[in-house]
């Protein structure tokens, strides 16, 4: 059987029919299984777009009461008196007609005022009352469905809003009652018009209680029929749904819900299933109708197809099985079947026909195929060029060929040829506008293009001039690397054939591939050149960049140190090295734990510093102060550690940063002194002031005059000090400001000596000065001279052993005014620092002596302002000599206040 089915085409063709049909019938039912869900699913859709636009109008009409309310609150808050207030009410309600009544209660729910008047006195408690609680509780509008005011009887959507003042506080509550058959009238409009086409329609909503809240039946309003309405409580849920049930007649209708989301209320349209699906009923008529007629249909064409051609078919299949071969002959019966007049012998002819066509096509293939194994060998340009020439001419009959290439002016010109003289291969030059050319054609159209040359124009072509009488262009398209013409000549005067053109264009397209891959592999190698010159100068710009970076981080003062993710260390500058003393080679060789183990060994506390690097290794801590012993001299280093990242994001080492704050150390514990230091020497006049104020208001006690003046004067010594304390922090802030001003006026060295002297009283001092009367008069701030003056006796005797010189000469253009005490002396190392603000010297009576540390600070501040200087000399064990210059007077400068 199987066998049969196989050899037989009439009995594959019924199979095949049969199937056919069988596919056909499934198709149909299931077409109208599609179809029926489609008419079913547009009925529903229509019917639900229908309460989608309800839903959405009643859902718009439901926020422009909202907003409306919240304007009318707005206002009736703002009313000043109950007569206002109704008149706004009755403007609202004469404005909208969907308003039955308009309430203003106060917080706790009583009516303050109505529109309309109705029978309910102002004061009474309005009903429903969940209202009012829910609305004092909410920001926004509430909904209700109810009768509002019991009195008035009309059902109604209650809407209620609470009003608030500025401050947050419920100041009342607008109200308003809209209609439920005012709600209802847009329904009946849509029913009625139905009902005219003749259409059963009704439309319902319902609220989220399911009660009846709108539609065409008045006398149904505030029903509760979520039972009956059928897809209802999945529109409350917020889903838009289709389902056939029940109606109150009894009879299937079919119902299409859709919520009203802000609401949550729901809208319910339903009509009779008989008519929303009378279509379908239509349908099934109808594909019954078609499915008839295509079987009385298919069983004709079968019939005639059945002897019109599977029969002939079928005979000629069993007579003519097998076909000759190419190198069989033609069989007797082939050759009877095709002297035949009918489509048999068509066929036969076809056929025969077909077999040698078949066989010289595979005779140009196999000659293609050899061409363009050989064209694609090579990928030099000219060389490929070379080859497709060679090619050609081995294809066709022609005597030369040429390939044209276009220039940057698309001017052609002779790439390579060959059969061609040499004047024709340098002085052929087509421009695009010689239209006359046949390569300038091909190139422009894109398309083969053949010409006939004579002599018969006024200029003939140099290829007739050749002896060429016949010329083929044919273009070489290329998207990538530009196009040729490949242009063929013959001595014979006759046009190329189709089958001529054919094969060109054929080899045309092979030779495109070969001719691409050629230009393509050549700019690819230039390209490979360029870009490794690119990357030379990359490499070449990265290295000096690597360089400035590598001579930055190495002039840098503080050290650093960077490693990687394993902790190797990969580069340790100048300042790393020279706080460890160890050479970089050395640290970067190894482990950062090198460092840490040479850190470790010079510092002042090993246990602290141990414990500090063992933070700062495990990255437990990226900051911390340790302090090492160098030169003899304590450091103080602040390490911190950070991570260095890439491009990326992603972490590839972490460096550690290795800075020396030992100055800054210093400058925090001079500030501390400050403080002490200050706090100390106010202390002291502050205490002596109070002591002896106190003693003077003590009442039990009458003190003698003598005492009194005593104490008095006590208070204004310190009262005296106390303001020089302050008045000299204050000079010195100006000065270091800029805005220091100096009263300079012209004075004498010797008078300003003396009268400084004088206001001392250190009797037990020997006090020399030696100042010639005859020095010039000096052009300075006396007050200011005579402070720094004062300072330097007062420290020469606190720091001497009770013998002071001040003596003053003249040297150029300046005054030298010198201050010697004979004490122990300042040692070198102090020397240059005993002027810095709160530095004190660690030797001679420092230690029992007072003092902020701020009075040759004060004396260098007044001296430099003053455009001069002020200089200390010491030896141990001979004394100490402090030095100042002071301008000479000039009389010509008139100026005597001069801002520093």
């Amino acid at each position: 059987m199987l066998h049969f089915m196989r050899r037989s085409l009439l009995f594959q063709l019924l199979i095949i029919y049969l199937l056919f049909v069988i596919v056909v019938l499934i198709g149909g039912e299931a077409a109208n299984a599609v179809v029926e869900m489609h008419l079913r699913s547009e009925v529903q859709a229509s019917d639900q777009a229908l309460a989608q636009e309800i839903a959405l109008e009643t859902n718009i009409q439901l926020r422009d009461t909202e907003s409306s309310l919240i304007a009318l609150g707005q206002r009736v808050a703002q009313a000043g008196t109950p007569t206002a207030i109704t008149n706004i009410l009755h403007i609202y309600q004469s404005t909208r007609s969907e308003v039955d009544h308009v309430y203003w209660l106060d917080p706790l729910g009583g009516l303050n005022a109505s529109w309309p008047p109705g029978g309910v006195a102002v004061g009474s408690e309005f009903s429903p009352p969940d209202v009012v609680a829910r609305a004092r509780l909410a920001t926004d509008p509430v909904f209700e469905v109810g009768i509002a005011v019991e009195s008035t009887f009309n059902a109604g959507v209650i809407v209620a809003d609470p009003v608030r003042d500025t401050h947050g506080q419920l100041i009342g509550i607008i109200a308003t009652s809209l209609s439920l058959v005012e709600l209802s009238e847009p329904l009946g409009v849509v029913v009625q018009a139905q009902q005219r086409l003749g259409r059963q329609l009704m439309i319902s909503i319902i609220d989220n209680q399911g009660v009846l809240i709108g539609t065409p039946e008045h006398n149904h309003i505030l029903q509760t029929v979520v039972d009956k309405l059928p897809g209802a409580a999945q529109a409350l849920q917020g889903r838009t749904t289709s389902l056939l049930g029940t109606g109150s007649d009894g009879q299937s209708w079919l119902f299409s819900a859709v919520p009203i989301p802000d609401a949550n209320w729901a809208v319910i349209v339903q009509r009779p299933a008989g008519e929303a699906l009378a279509v379908i009923t239509q349908f099934h008529l109808w594909l019954l109708a078609a499915t008839l007629l295509f079987a009385i249909g298919g069983l004709l064409f079968w019939l005639m197809l059945l002897n019109r051609v599977i029969q002939p078919l079928h005979t000629l299949a069993i007579q003519h099985q097998a076909l000759p071969t190419s190198e069989q002959a033609i069989s007797v019966h082939t050759t009877l079947l095709a002297a035949r007049s009918d489509e048999v012998g068509g066929l036969a002819r076809s056929l025969v026909r077909l077999e040698h066509d078949g066989l010289e096509k595979l005779g140009e293939l196999r000659t293609l195929l050899e061409t363009s194994t050989a064209v694609v060998e090579s990928l030099e340009p000219r060389a490929v060029v070379g080859k497709i020439i060679g090619e050609v001419r081995r294809l066709v009959d022609v005597q030369a060929a040429a390939v044209l290439l276009p220039d940057e002016q698309s001017v052609l010109h002779v790439l390579v040829s060959d059969g061609h003289s040499d004047y024709y291969d340098h002085a052929l030059s087509l421009s695009p506008e010689n239209v006359s050319s046949s390569a300038v054609l091909a190139l422009r159209d894109g398309k083969p293009v053949q010409k006939l040359l004579s002599a018969r124009k006024s200029f003939p072509a140099i290829s007739y001039d050749e002896g060429f009488r016949a010329v083929l262009a044919i273009p070489i398209i290329s998207r990538h690397v530009g196009s040729v013409v490949l242009l063929v000549h013959r001595t014979e005067p006759h046009p190329f054939n189709k089958n001529e053109i054919d094969l060109l264009l054929t080899f045309a397209n092979y030779a495109t591939l070969a001719w691409e891959h050629a230009v393509l592999y050549e700019r690819s190698d230039e390209r490979l050149r360029e870009v490794a010159q690119e990357n030379k100068q990359l490499y070449q710009q990265a290295s000096e960049e690597k360089q400035k970076l590598a001579a930055i981080m190495g002039s840098m003062s503080d050290g650093l140190v960077l490693t990687g993710i394993d902790g190797k260390v990969l580069y340790a500058n100048q300042g790393a090295s020279a706080l460890v003393d160890l050479p970089s080679e050395q640290l970067e060789r190894g482990s950062i734990s090198r460092l840490y183990t040479a850190l470790l060994a010079v510092a002042v506390n090993p246990a602290d510093c141990e414990q500090a690097l063992t933070r700062i290794a495990s990255a437990e801590t990226t900051d911390h102060f340790i302090e090492i012993m160098q030169d003899n001299q304590r450091r103080a280093i602040h390490l911190r550690l950070f991570d260095v990242i890439d491009e990326s994001e992603q972490t590839i080492g972490r460096g550690l940063l290795l800075r020396d704050v030992t100055r800054e150390r210093e400058l925090d514990e001079f500030k501390t002194t400050l403080l002490a230091a200050v706090g100390h020497e106010l202390r002291t006049p502050l205490a002596a002031i109070k002591g002896y104020a106190s003693t003077l208001l003590q009442e039990d006690v009458v003190w003698p005059l003598d005492d009194q003046h005593s104490f008095l004067q006590t208070i204004s010594s310190e009262a005296d000090r106390l303001a020089q304390l302050v008045s000299n922090l204050l000079d010195l802030s100006r000065q270091e400001a800029g805005l220091l001003l100096l009263k300079q006026a012209p004075v004498s060295v010797h008078d300003l000596a003396t009268r400084t002297i004088a206001r001392l009283h250190h009797p037990d001092t020997a006090l020399s000065v030696q100042i010639p009367n005859d020095l010039p008069l000096v052009n300075i701030d006396s007050a200011r001279v005579e402070v720094v003056l004062r300072n330097l006796i007062v420290n020469a005797l606190v720091y001497g052993n009770g013998d002071v010189h001040v003596t003053a000469q003249r040297r150029d253009t300046v005054v030298v005014v010198s201050v010697s005490d004979n004490g122990p002396g300042i040692a070198p190392a102090e020397l240059a620092h005993v002027f810095e603000r709160f530095y004190r010297a660690q030797h001679g009576h420092q230690r029992r002596s007072g003092g902020s540390g701020l009075g040759l600070a004060i004396c260098k501040a007044f001296i430099e302002a003053h455009g001069c200087d002020i200089w200390a000399e010491s030896a141990e064990g001979q004394g100490t000599t402090i030095s100042f210059s002071l301008p000479l007077f000039d009389p010509v400068l008139l100026d005597t206040s001069v801002i520093r």
